[in-house]
C-alpha cells in the first residue's frame, strides 16, 4: 500500500466573519502554506479565494442533511469535499453525499494516530480522517506547546483549526465561554484576545515550522487524489 506521510492544515469556518478569516488567511499566505477550508455559508471573501485554496463543504446536519448541503454546493460547486459540523455522520448521510456528487468525507476524529490513511466509505466516499483539532486542545487543558502536534508522527495528519480561535487566541473552554456571545461584534471580541501562549500561536508555529523545514503542505483534494492512484 502506498504511505501517506501528508500534513494537511484545514480550517473549519464555523459561520466566522469574513474579517475574523481574514485573519486566518493571511497568516497562511505569509507563510505560504496550503490549506482546505470547509465552508459554513455564503462569504464574499471564501468566493474570492476559490483559485488559492481549496474550498469544501461544512454544513450542520443536525436537524437536515439536505438542504444545508444542496444550498452549499450552489455556493461552492467546485466543492469535491465536505466535513459535516460536529463530526455527524450516518450511513444516509454518506449516502446522499454520493448523490451529490461528493468524492470525500473529512468527518472522522482520530487524535493523534500514528501511520493514519484514507479509506473507503460505502465503496464511493473516500475518508480522509482528522489527526488533531484545536478545541480539544484547549479544552484538554494542556499546554499549548509544539510537542503537542504531534508532527513527527508518521502517517497523514490533518490539523483543524477554526479561524474564531486563531484571531482569539483561544486559550481554555472558559476564555471561548466568555468571548462567544459575542462571536458576531469584531470590538468586543478584539478586547477579549488572549494573551501570551493559545491557538494563534500555535497555529503560527505550526505554520513557520512547515515554511523553515520546507515541509508541503498538501491540500484534502491532494490527498483524495493519491488515495485515487492506488
Amino acid at each position: 500500500m502506498m504511505s501517506f506521510n501528508e500534513i494537511c492544515v484545514t480550517l473549519d469556518i464555523d459561520w466566522a466573519s469574513d474579517e475574523i478569516v481574514k485573519y486566518s488567511v493571511d497568516l497562511l499566505e505569509e507563510y505560504n502554506v496550503k490549506t482546505t477550508i470547509f465552508a459554513t455559508h455564503k462569504s464574499e471573501l471564501l468566493t474570492s479565494l476559490q483559485k488559492r485554496f481549496e474550498i469544501g463543504i461544512h454544513p450542520n446536519l443536525e436537524f437536515d442533511i439536505e438542504e444545508p448541503t444542496s444550498k452549499l454546493l450552489q455556493t461552492y460547486p467546485d466543492a469535491i469535499g465536505v466535513r459535516s459540523h460536529g463530526g455527524l455522520q450516518s450511513t444516509n448521510i454518506f449516502r446522499f453525499m454520493i448523490s451529490k456528487g461528493l468524492k470525500y468525507d473529512s468527518s472522522t476524529y482520530i487524535p493523534l494516530r500514528e501511520n493514519l490513511y484514507p479509506w473507503w466509505r460505502l465503496e464511493k466516499l473516500v475518508c480522509i480522517p482528522i489527526f488533531w483539532c484545536d478545541d480539544t486542545m484547549f479544552y484538554s487543558g494542556l499546554p499549548f506547546d509544539f510537542s503537542y502536534l504531534h508532527i513527527l508522527k508518521t502517517g497523514l495528519k490533518v490539523y483543524l483549526f477554526h479561524p474564531i480561535h486563531i484571531f482569539m487566541n483561544t486559550q481554555s473552554g472558559e476564555h471561548y465561554k466568555k468571548f462567544k456571545p459575542f462571536y458576531h461584534q469584531i470590538d468586543r471580541l478584539t478586547k477579549l484576545k488572549g494573551r501570551g501562549s493559545g491557538t494563534r500561536t500555535l497555529f503560527v508555529e505550526l505554520l513557520r515550522y512547515l515554511q523553515q523545514n520546507k515541509i508541503e503542505s498538501h491540500t484534502c483534494k491532494e490527498v483524495y487524489e493519491k488515495w485515487m492512484k492506488m
